[in-house]
């Protein structure tokens, strides 16, 4: 299987393949180089996955689920099922990762320092008016918590893919006789004229007698029936509601300034260049030709190593303390203004520092950062006294659990009450799945107890509910009474749709037969296969499926997708051509990759050897079983 996927990456459902490994890879780390290592998750092939990792991946999936789909994500968290999947779809995940790497590296591609220094410097993040900033650079270093020597490796990778992509896979093998077969069939056109009868229209003009009423009513109570029904009170707390006890004095400001002065100290920072060398007698032969007056810029771009900062003449740009190595920054630290360091060594290479520029520490006087501080206090104490009162209101649910009497009156609040409503018309301050999932599946429902406290924030809106049903009514079966409306629509469109069914086969037979029949045709329109089949697929499936019509029109009965019935003339076909396919081959192209790459991994798959540890496999048993 491996020697025909060598042959088959010149196809271009690789291109699809491998770009989305390579964004799986720039998007979860390479290997496990760049994470920590602990206790592994999974060994592929003898490579470890660590279970740090895994947890990674993981975080930052459960973050964009949360994020497509707000607070019914965390109703599917809570859901042990759903846990279980979402785990090991991480772990499949990764295990497809590595093995996609590891056979990337079979193509044995090399990457060069050039290749990723241009990659890095065109990158538009790092641009400043068209040019290369290393300032940004490094911010964007610092804020993704990555090393240069980390986000390199992550450059290399994705150069390996775009490699694979623009190198193995830009020829590729096409078969013109599919192509040209799956045009002539997605694409073929119909042209055929549509008469519509619509049942809602016949079944006005239907009558419905006492005794059909009955029958029907009888053959169908089963499908009559009441809705269960609930009248609910509750007791909502929200933020607004303990604003009262969030009033700050000038004490707690300024107390909070005190302790916290570090948040408004603006840290000392430091414009760097250095020149890096491998050995130390170079190191030094660059610092007596500084000793003779040769200029620092100039040699950084002739002699230093660190091509990214050679081209700004060893400029590193301004950083704050703790950006670089501690051997690094002791050394800055004693300069001043234009002076140069010794030759240092710091991870093996040696280095040459000049201080550029400094910045001195700053703090900020207490009246500028006031507000900030008023913002942060009232915000803890809301949340301090949101917090409190909803534990309160939770405690007070259980204690006195036939009543929300006391809940409301110890949180300050009243007990609020709804009509009578089903499953199908919640109210608004209800309307969440766990309170509905409550309220009408398990046992709330009939006890007359209250229920736990439910967390409703929505809409970056916090709120806590609790709810007690006071009155229950089951479901139940509809009287002929009560029923009578919906009876006689049902027995009226019945009878409806009996007549035009006859009526339109009658009308078919009639047409085929080159009589003439009085039947109203909207114009003629022409239908193409893959579109119809989305539109309108019950049409569709009749009309695709009638006989080519030789000298006159074929009739076919049919329905639309409303259930209307409809009589179709076909009058012509024409099938698609390989033109009008063209734009469609690489969508095809997708996914057939798709397909392919699911082929792909279960050989790749098939031959590797996977090790998940036992130990990580009861450990995410163990977490899934308290959810």
């Amino acid at each position: 299987m491996i020697e025909r996927w060598n042959d088959w990456t010149n196809r271009p459902v690789f291109k699809f393949v491998f770009t989305l490994v390579m964004l799986s890879f720039v998007l979860g780390g390479i290997g496990t180089n760049l994470v920590g290592r602990s206790n592994y998750a999974v060994k592929v092939n003898g490579v470890e996955i660590s279970q740090e990792q895994f947890q990674q991946v993981k975080n930052r999936q459960q973050t964009d689920l949360v994020n497509r789909q707000g607070e019914k994500a965390w109703d599917l968290l809570d859901n042990p099922e759903f846990v279980a999947q979402f785990n090991q779809s991480v772990l499949d995940g990764l295990i497809d990762n590595e093995l996609f790497r590891q056979y990337a590296n079979e193509l044995k591609l090399g990457v060069g320092a050039d290749q990723i220094k241009k990659t890095i410097v065109s990158n538009p993040a790092f641009q400043q008016d068209g040019k290369f900033n290393n300032d940004l650079y490094l911010a964007g270093l610092r804020n993704a918590q990555v090393t240069a020597d980390g986000y390199a490796a992550m450059i290399a990778q994705g150069i390996l893919f775009d490699q694979i992509q623009e190198g193995v896979l830009e020829s590729h093998f096409t078969v013109p006789a599919q192509q040209t077969q799956m045009a002539k069939w997605l694409l073929q056109k119909r042209q055929a004229r549509i008469a519509t009868f619509s049942i809602a229209d016949e079944a006005q003009k239907q009558t419905a007698s006492e005794q059909e009423l009955q029958a029907y009513y009888d053959a169908h109570k089963a499908t009559l029936m009441n809705p269960e029904k609930v009248t609910v009170e509750y007791v909502l707390l929200t933020p607004e509601a303990v604003k009262d006890k969030a009033a700050l004095t000038d004490a707690q400001i300024e107390d909070y300034y005190a302790k916290n002065r570090d948040a408004f100290t603006t840290r000392g920072e430091s414009r760097l260049a250095h020149i890096q060398v491998a050995d130390e007698a170079q190191a030094n032969e660059i610092a007596k030709a500084l000793q003779n007056g040769a200029d620092f810029a100039q040699l950084a771009k002739e002699k230093s190593q660190d091509q990214l900062s050679a081209g700004n003449g060893g400029d590193l740009g301004w950083a704050a303390k703790g950006t670089y190595p501690a051997a690094f920054e002791n050394a800055a630290d004693v300069l001043t203004v234009g002076k140069v360091s010794p030759a240092i060594k710091v991870d093996g290479n040696y280095h040459l520092i000049k201080l550029l520029d400094r910045k001195a520490e700053t703090v900020l006087p207490l009246e500028q950062v006031k507000a900030q501080i008023v913002a942060t206090l009232q915000s803890q104490l809301k949340d301090s006294a949101y917090s409190s009162v909803a534990s309160q209101m939770a405690n007070d649910a259980v204690e006195n659990s036939g009543s929300l009497e006391v809940v409301a009156k110890n949180a300050g609040l009243t007990v609020q009450k709804t009509e009578a409503f089903s499953r199908e018309n919640v109210p608004a301050v209800l309307a969440n799945d766990k309170v509905v999932k409550a309220l009408f599946e398990g046992d709330l429902r009939q006890s007359g107890q209250n229920s736990e406290a439910f967390d409703v924030s929505r809409d970056n809106t916090t709120a806590t509910l609790i709810v007690r049903v006071s009155d229950y009514q089951p479901s139940s079966v509809k009287t002929f009474e009560q029923a009578a409306k919906e009876v006689e629509a049902a027995v009226k469109r019945q009878k409806a749709e009996h007549a035009l069914l006859a009526k339109a086969e009658s009308d078919v037979k009639a047409l085929d037969e080159g009589q003439s029949v009085n039947v109203n045709f909207a114009p003629a329109k022409t239908f193409v296969y893959a579109q119809a089949k989305i539109e309108d697929a019950v049409l569709a499936k009749t009309l695709f499926a009638m006989p080519k019509p030789a000298d006159k029109p074929t009739f076919a009965q049919s329905r639309n997708k409303e259930g209307d019935i409809t009589i179709v003339a076909l009058d012509s076909i024409t099938d698609g051509t390989l033109a009008e396919f063209q734009p469609l081959i690489a969508q095809f192209n997708r996914e057939e990759g798709s397909v392919l790459r699911d082929d792909f991994m279960k050989d790749l798959r098939e031959r590797a050897s996977i090790d998940i540890s036992e130990e990580f496999l009861e450990s995410l048993s163990a977490n899934t079983a308290n959810h």
